[in-house]
């Protein structure tokens, strides 16, 4: 019997996709796609959730390029084994359709005819790509990642469902109350300790959701579109009804940080040295070197009368200004007649001005109200505490 050859390896250091790892998603299948048996209409749409994420492989990368290397090898050594096997036969080798696709001369299907990948997809070509993932029935692939400090750590299990149970909690709180509500003597001792038990329950969802968005929040800043990670990946070869081919398994991942999230840019790729130093010379020139204009004509209207302003300095800023010159004013002399019409005029009354927040002459209290103020206030009378005021 021949030996079977190495079909598992660890690639290099590439950037993830878009990652189906938090929790495992399930694909309808198009109406194109493998045909069933009558009746099977629902299962032939229904695809097994799975983990993993696709990746793109640049063929100017060299490192990229080693890990197309890596997983042509497995590609191979897997189709070698299904023929030593007898699961292939030659016809599938001649048909099979590989894991691995190249954007620049694998067609696929684009609605009812196939194009290339590239054309399909512009941002693929002059790549690789390639789908790593793993069925949700042999669980979640192993996941650690690099630490700030560089210590390896293991990313802890996702906590599912836990706004279900604390919505469910919650209800049964309410239920219970309810009981407790409608029920006579005889049952209200019972009622009570089963209110007592949902309170307990809902504190235990809370604290369980709050550890739950806890492990979200760590998924979310390490797992993420554009992140640099290294996987273990086992190339599979598989025959159905309708064909035969090469997948990769997601069998282990390393998150190696320090990726830039996709859609995102790169603060020092957008804004180098001579950038800031640019910025930094026009500060100095518009903002910190003189006084603007309106702080210049301000101190102008302060201590100077002027008709207009002559010139504006456009390198300096410098404002010059014709100073205009006090007139005296004639004084205007009044004939006899005209005052003694002045002195019998009564004068205008003056209006009286009000600002806006106008305050009220406060009211006089009669005398009848001052033993009142001397009475002191009756004291409000105090709730008991009950001894079923916690359940409420």
């Amino acid at each position: 019997m021949a030996t079977e050859k190495l079909t598992h390896a660890k690639t290099g250091v590439i950037q993830m996709g878009w990652p189906k790892l938090y929790e495992a998603v399930a694909f309808k299948a198009g109406k194109d796609d493998e045909k069933s048996k009558p009746g099977d209409e629902e299962k032939k749409n229904e695809s097994t959730p799975a983990y993993g994420f696709p990746a793109l492989l640049d063929k100017d990368d060299p490192d990229h390029m080693k890990t197309v290397n890596i997983l042509k090898k497995l590609s191979e050594n897997a189709e070698s084994n299904a023929i030593a096997q007898k699961r292939w036969g030659k016809k599938d080798l001649i048909v099979a359709n590989n894991g691995l696709k190249d954007a620049d001369e694998d067609e696929i299907l684009d609605g009812d005819k196939t194009v290339l990948m590239a054309d399909k997809h512009p941002n693929r070509a002059n790549h690789f790509y390639v789908n790593l993932s793993r069925s949700s029935k042999a669980g979640r692939p192993g996941i650690r990642y690099i630490d700030d400090g560089g210590i390896l750590r293991e990313l802890p299990e996702p906590i599912l469902g836990t706004k279900e149970a604390l919505e469910a909690a919650q209800n049964e709180l309410e239920d219970a109350r309810a009981t407790y509500a409608e029920s006579n003597e005889e049952k209200r001792e019972e009622a009570k300790r089963l209110v007592l038990e949902a309170k307990r329950k809902l504190e235990e969802a809370r604290e369980r959701d709050a550890k739950a968005k806890e492990v979200k929040g760590l998924w979310d800043k390490l797992v993420y579109p554009g992140q640099n990670v290294q996987a273990s990946v086992t190339a599979r070869a598989w025959k159905t009804q309708t064909g035969s081919g090469v997948s990769y398994r997601l069998d282990n991942l390393t998150i190696v940080g320090g990726g830039i999230r996709d859609g995102s840019f790169d603060y020092d790729e957008d804004f180098t040295e001579e950038d800031i130093d640019a910025l930094i010379a026009w500060r100095n020139k518009h903002v910190d070197s003189k006084p603007s204009k309106a702080d210049a004509e301000a101190a102008l209207l302060t201590y100077t009368d002027f008709n207009e302003v002559d010139d504006v300095d456009e390198d300096t800023g410098e404002i010059e200004v014709k100073p205009k010159m006090r007139r005296k004013v004639k004084p205007v002399v009044l004939d006899e007649e005209d005052e003694e019409e002045i002195e019998d005029e009564e004068p205008a009354p003056r209006t009286r001005r009000h600002s806006p927040a106008r305050r009220r002459k406060p009211v006089e209290v009669e005398d009848d109200y001052d033993d009142e103020e001397d009475e002191e206030p009756a004291p409000r009378p105090r709730r008991r505490k009950t001894a079923n005021s916690d359940l409420f």
